[in-house]
C-alpha cells in the first residue's frame, strides 16, 4: 500500500475535475495503487453528489428539448476512431500516453544512472515524463526550479526525506534539495510532473545542467 499521498486539498481539485492534466494523470496513477485515497476519492464524490441534488432546479423553456434535438441532427455522423490497444503494464491513464513498449521512446541519458523521456507538455505548462534510474543508481545532488511531483511506477527509491515504492506520490518544492537513489535490488521507473527541469548542484552541474532541459 502507498505511504505517501496526494494533499487532500489536490484530491478535491481531482474530484471537481479543475486539475490541471499533469496533477490529473499523477493523482489517476496514484489512485491505481492506493485504496485508501480511493476510498477518499468516493467520499468527495459522494458528498458533491448531495451537495448537487439540494440545489435548486433551473426552470427551461419548452422549445429547448427541440432546440438541443435540431443542434444534434444538424452534426454529421462520424465513424468512431478504433481504440488503441493499452498494455496492462501501466494504469490506463497513463498508458493512453506511451507507445506499445517503452523502448519507442525517445530516451535521453544525462547521466549513467538515468535516462529520462518527455511525454508531453500540458495546458499549465507542466512537464510529463518518465524517469528511469538503473538498480543502485544515484542521482547526484539537485534542486527544484519548481513544483515536481513524482509516482513511483515499478521498483523504488529514497532519500534524504524517505524511502519510496510502487505508487508512492512525492511532491517536492524548489525549497527541496535531494539525491534520490534507487533501491539495490531493482530498477526504478517513476512518472513525472515538473514545472521546470532539476537543476544539479556541486561540480559536474555545469556538465550536466543542459542536458537535464526537456
Amino acid at each position: 500500500m502507498s505511504q505517501w499521498h496526494p494533499q487532500p486539498d489536490q484530491l478535491v481539485e481531482f474530484a471537481a475535475g479543475t486539475c490541471h492534466t499533469g496533477m490529473s494523470v499523477a493523482i489517476s496513477v496514484h489512485l491505481h495503487y492506493c485504496p485508501q485515497c480511493r476510498a477518499a476519492l468516493s467520499e468527495l464524490e459522494s458528498t458533491s453528489a448531495v451537495l448537487f441534488e439540494q440545489q435548486a432546479a433551473v426552470p427551461v423553456t419548452d422549445s429547448a428539448f427541440d432546440q438541443l434535438m435540431q443542434r444534434i441532427q444538424k452534426d454529421p455522423v462520424t465513424e468512431p476512431e478504433p481504440a488503441p490497444v493499452l498494455s496492462n503494464r501501466f494504469p490506463k491513464a497513463l498508458a493512453t500516453l506511451l507507445p506499445a513498449s517503452l523502448d519507442e521512446l525517445d530516451w535521453r541519458q544525462p547521466m549513467k544512472n538515468l535516462r529520462v523521456s518527455h511525454l508531453m507538455t500540458d495546458e499549465s505548462g507542466m512537464i510529463i515524463g518518465l524517469h528511469h534510474m538503473k538498480a543502485g543508481g544515484r542521482v547526484p545532488n539537485h534542486y527544484h526550479r519548481g513544483e515536481e511531483i513524482s509516482v513511483v511506477l515499478e521498483g523504488g527509491f529514497s532519500d534524504q526525506l524517505g524511502s519510496y515504492g510502487a505508487g508512492d506520490f512525492i511532491t517536492r518544492t524548489p525549497s527541496d534539495t535531494h539525491s534520490p537513489r534507487a533501491d539495490a535490488h531493482e530498477d526504478c521507473l517513476m512518472l513525472s510532473v515538473v514545472a521546470a527541469p532539476v537543476k544539479l548542484t556541486g561540480a559536474l552541474g555545469w556538465l550536466l545542467n543542459p542536458f537535464l532541459k526537456p
